[in-house]
């Protein structure tokens, strides 16, 4: 039986992110589950959640001694649609369409669970069991996975050469674990890229800045003189001293009644001037730095999360956690 495909799309971009998994052996249940954990976890640091994806099927192939390994989604009885791919799967591309009818990976859609090739010795009268997009399949094992919308999708991994063992109830159980990391991964990269289009829609309507937009409105002031002279005093003290016009004044050598009266000289208040600085550290603060919003308002010097939070909504409109949540992707 062969498998047909319908090229939609190009390939999927590669990810720079690559967790660790060298001295991993697959031989046992506990040295699979330390693969399975450690794509997990360090999937979280990744920029793009379908990376995480990726790594699931490039482990399966590892761990199944497997060539390929494909996210399918069904889209009729026949016909699936290329959801992922591993990093050999150089023939395959997200948004194929893959005829399925008849193949193991419609026994997987139509009975809702693993499926495993039989252990065959190869003798020159053997017949592959498909061929899939022009590869020939004489061993496969795959899984239906549930996404947290109900669609039922399939991980699958296959390959030219046979299975050397049969595979045991740990070894399913490993495929099963896996399945649900990819189910996982997937659903985290569909609730990103909807907040991202909500997101986008917001700035449509104007309704929320971009972040270049804030960034732009959370420069540093370009001020001469003394005014040049406070900012740089409190870029130094921020974080580590108070913010204080008599703190400031002080470390200028001047008194506090004669500062105010150099700066009104320029038309320029203090509070202005340490409101921009503020502000400035506190956008680097939230989507740069991924410091708490206790850490913030200590770091800026404001008597308590209250003060900063009401500070930052009179800046941007936003409260700070609002911020970070529609900003940290953008990064």
């Amino acid at each position: 039986m062969k498998l047909h495909a319908h090229i939609h799309t190009h390939s999927m971009p590669a990810s720079g992110f690559t967790p660790d998994l060298s001295g991993l052996t697959f031989n046992d249940s506990e040295s699979r589950l330390k693969a399975l954990f450690k794509v997990l976890v360090r999937s979280n640091h990744s920029d793009e959640r379908t990376s995480g994806v990726m790594h699931y099927l490039n482990l399966g192939c590892a761990m199944f001694g497997m060539d390929y390994g494909l996210l399918l989604r069904p889209l009729s009885g026949q016909v699936a649609e290329v959801m992922a791919v591993g990093d050999n799967a150089d023939s395959f591309y997200v948004g194929q369409h893959l005829t399925i009818e008849n193949t193991f990976a419609a026994e997987i859609f139509e009975d809702e669970e693993p499926k495993v090739s039989a252990r065959v010795i190869p003798t020159p009268s053997s017949v592959p069991v498909c061929t899939y997009n022009g590869h020939i399949v004489n061993s496969y094992v795959g899984a239906p996975l549930y996404t947290a919308k109900g669609e039922t999708y399939a991980v699958v991994f296959f390959a030219s050469s046979y299975l050397t063992k049969e595979l045991q109830s740990s070894d399913i159980e490993s495929l099963e674990l896996l399945a649900e990391g990819v189910a996982c991964m997937n659903d985290l990269h569909k609730s990103q890229s909807q907040r991202k289009m909500t997101d986008q829609a917001m700035f449509a309507l104007g309704s929320v800045k971009t972040l270049d937009e804030y960034l732009e409105q959370s420069r540093l002031p370009e001020v001469y003189g003394i005014p040049s002279r406070v900012v740089e005093v409190l870029r130094k003290r921020i974080a580590q001293a108070p913010l204080g016009i008599g703190d400031v004044a002080e470390e200028l050598n001047l008194s506090k009644r004669t500062l105010q009266r150099r700066l009104q000289q320029q038309d320029i208040s203090f509070a202005d001037l340490r409101d921009q600085v503020r502000f400035h550290y506190a956008v680097d603060y939230l989507v740069k730095q991924h410091m708490s919003i206790d850490g913030i308002s200590v770091a800026l010097d404001f008597s308590d999360r209250t003060s900063f939070t009401n500070a930052f909504k009179r800046w941007t409109g936003l409260s700070p956690s609002t911020f970070r949540k529609l900003f940290r992707d953008y990064v």
